[in-house]
């Protein structure tokens, strides 16, 4: 007969314990938006909407400066690309 032996939480490894990835969890600024890929640089943008648009909609890239109309089936919920995050930060250059 095998005995279970139990284990203190504190004797287990700390590092392993907090060893999870930071996408696991939501934080504020890791929230999804409306984002469309743009149809020149195939980067995803910000659509510029708070709802979900049932018309279509114009959408400047702020990357390549391309102006598109989107259509509703080519808006869905994202994350904007890294490059446009860090060219909306450095100020619009």
């Amino acid at each position: 007969m095998r005995w279970l032996t139990a284990v203190c939480w504190c004797s287990l490894d700390s590092g392993l314990l907090f060893a999870y990835h930071a996408g696991m969890f939501q934080m504020p600024g890791n929230r999804k938006t409306f984002v469309v890929t743009c149809k020149r640089c195939r980067h995803d943008v910000p659509s510029g909407v708070s709802e979900f648009p049932f018309q279509s909609i114009t959408v400047e890239c702020p990357l390549c400066s391309e102006l598109r109309r989107y259509l509703p089936s080519e808006v869905f919920l994202g994350r904007p690309d890294q490059l446009v995050i860090h060219q909306q930060r450095a100020g619009g250059r």
